[in-house]
């Protein structure tokens, strides 16, 4: 089975955001984030009260909003700030190979990708994962790097289902 595509910017946007989300370590240290915001928000009116004519009950109501806001928006935060230094990276070095028309062939020993600058073969064996979003198909071959496959890509629901289903029984087998 071939596929034809060829990526976009906001493919890799999207990868990278995906995979922020799943990378256990990643979470980890945004939900140590999320966290650590509102106890420091909580801890500061305390704090201040000792400096300041105003009581306290006044500071507790602003750093509680503000705690509440921090931990509702931290998320989306991140993915902003995510967003635009992928941005900046993409920017700063000749990409174009990254965006070229893609070929990915379903072969009996794996997956084979052919593009402008070469091809490369990937083993069954040393595919990592697949993960199925409402966009693409990512084909993990290490934990920081995937085939990135857009569902724009194929022709019909039932060419994307075949795709699957043939990468499925490769990589469970």
């Amino acid at each position: 089975m071939k596929l034809e595509y060829e990526l976009t910017e906001e493919d890799y946007l999207n990868f990278n955001i995906y995979h922020s989300r799943k990378s256990p370590s990643i979470k980890k240290k945004i939900f140590i984030q999320r966290i650590m915001g509102p106890i420091i928000f909580m801890i500061t009116p305390f704090v201040v009260t000792n400096f300041s004519d105003i009581p306290l009950w006044y500071w507790l109501t602003i750093f509680i909003f503000m705690s509440i806001v921090w931990f509702i928006y931290y998320p989306k935060y991140v993915n902003w700030e995510l967003k635009k230094g992928v941005e900046k990276m993409l920017e700063e070095g000749n990409n174009e190979n990254l965006f070229d028309r893609k070929s990915l062939t379903i072969t009996e020993e794996g997956l084979r990708e052919v593009s402008s600058i070469g091809s490369s073969n990937v083993s069954w064996d040393k595919i990592n994962s697949v993960d199925e979003t409402k966009e693409y198909i990512y084909v993990y071959i290490s934990s920081l790097s995937a085939h990135i496959i857009p569902k724009r890509a194929f022709n019909d629901p039932n060419e994307q289902k075949n795709f699957l289903n043939e990468l499925m029984k490769q990589t469970v087998s």
